[in-house]
């Protein structure tokens, strides 16, 4: 735990690290008898009482930080026409950085959009991994995977909502399907693989599985 500022006898605020994510923490003391731990955009709330000592407090969080997290994300969409926005690798863009119109012109953005950066990904990958035939690469409006591998057609399939997420999350997917020209099950020597191009795939997995953009 580092302390960035102390506001005041009541408040305080810190960083804490969560699966190699910052985020700030803010303490308000109140007279009361628990713990309360929320989160919101700017990052974790914690009510505590007077007494309780920072050990307590990063121990809650410690326990209840993946849950308010997966819950707080629930909540966000990939974009919305409405409020003028879409996650494009990570970061929330506002549409007019892209100027579309309309729902049609923002799925055709996305899709196009996907397929480059996937694309660009998959070659990068095939060269590191030492795959000699390229893949085709195709775009999907499935919900069901992420990703697939297709040997009869040597054809890689990817989810068009991939876009929303950071690039090393994307990475993950591409690494996995990959691997599968190597292995074609998931076991333990195909995870082997996934590790030694992905290190930090169990992480990056999780955070896509739980909507965290980057």
């Amino acid at each position: 735990m580092k302390y960035s500022k102390i506001l005041s006898m009541k408040e305080k605020v810190f960083d804490f690290e969560k699966d190699g994510t910052h985020y700030k923490v803010f303490v308000t003391y109140k007279h009361q008898r628990n713990i309360y731990f929320r989160y919101k955009e700017d990052g974790f709330h914690v009510s505590a009482t007077y007494y309780a000592r920072d050990k307590i407090i990063i121990m809650g969080l410690e326990k209840y930080a993946d849950k308010l997290l997966e819950q707080y994300n629930k909540t966000i969409k990939n974009y919305s026409l409405e409020e003028g926005y879409v996650y494009l690798l990570g970061v929330k863009t506002p549409l007019n950085n892209i100027n579309v119109k309309n729902e049609r012109e923002l799925q055709d953005y996305l899709k196009n959009f996907a397929f480059d950066v996937i694309t660009k990904e998959v070659r990068n990958y095939e060269s590191i991994m030492g795959i000699d035939i390229p893949y085709k690469v195709t775009i999907k409006d499935t919900k069901r995977q992420y990703g697939s591998n297709s040997k009869k057609t040597h054809t890689l399939s990817f989810q068009k909502s991939l876009i929303h997420y950071s690039l090393p999350i994307i990475d993950t997917v591409v690494v996995h399907e990959l691997a599968h020209e190597f292995e074609r099950n998931h076991q333990k020597g195909f995870y082997d693989i996934v590790y030694t191009y992905s290190p930090s795939y169990k992480t990056l997995q999780r955070k896509l599985k739980r909507g965290i953009h980057k």
